[in-house]
């Protein structure tokens, strides 16, 4: 499969306790942090990509979910249109 500027991914089906085994010494963004790159619930309802170089996390799903994140002050959110370049305010592409 190929995503984000024709990557190339391979997707595994597992559960959270084996997904989080593959990174024994964690990532690139958090050190003591495990997750894949992309995750997402077998019913595909929801995703969260997270690529090795950005400093932001993308999430996809229903509409109460954005809103739901919006709202949190921690999670910093702001909902874009798939036309729309994800990159953060303020952050510049390289």
């Amino acid at each position: 499969m190929f995503l984000y500027w024709n990557w190339p991914y391979v997707l595994v089906e597992a559960g959270p306790e084996q997904a989080l085994t593959w990174r024994t010494g964690g990532h690139i963004r958090h050190p003591h942090g495990a997750l894949p790159d992309l995750f997402f619930p077998a019913d595909r309802s929801w995703l969260v990509s997270a690529l090795w170089d950005d400093t932001w996390t993308c999430v996809g799903g229903p509409a109460p979910l954005i809103h739901t994140l919006e709202r949190d002050p921690v999670a910093n959110a702001r909902q874009i249109r798939p036309d729309e370049d994800a990159l953060p305010p303020g952050l510049a592409r390289e």
